[in-house]
């Protein structure tokens, strides 16, 4: 990959993760805004807990994102960026385009998918 491209997906990674950056700031001001002390009851409990739920898996997957981002850079600053981490064969330039962060070639990302579903 020449120095223009990995310039070009440096700026998008970096673009990515303000995005990421500014939407976990915002779900953690929700959350905390929401932490009322009013008295529920045990409908809205269960609104209120599901609700929470929701809002905690989301922020779960946006540090997952935040932090797959992260590593990207790293890559591109050593070099290994377009390189799948399992196979060593590179990522196709139209899957990084797709998905900016991702570690792996399609088949090595289907191959971890599958063995996190057993």
């Amino acid at each position: 990959m020449d120095e223009e491209k990995k310039a070009q997906f440096q700026a998008e990674l970096l673009r990515l993760r303000k995005e990421v950056t500014e939407a976990l700031a915002r779900k953690t001001q929700d959350v905390h805004g929401r932490a009322g002390g009013e008295a529920l009851d045990e409908a809205d409990m269960g609104n209120a807990t599901l609700s929470m739920e929701l809002e905690l898996s989301s922020r779960r997957m946006l540090l997952e994102t935040l932090e797959m981002i992260d590593k990207a850079l790293r890559r591109i600053e050593t070099g290994t960026y377009d390189t799948c981490e399992i196979c060593r064969r590179k990522i196709p330039l139209e899957r990084l385009q797709a998905i900016p962060y991702t570690s792996y070639c399609v088949e090595c990302q289907a191959k971890q998918e599958a063995q996190r579903k057993k």
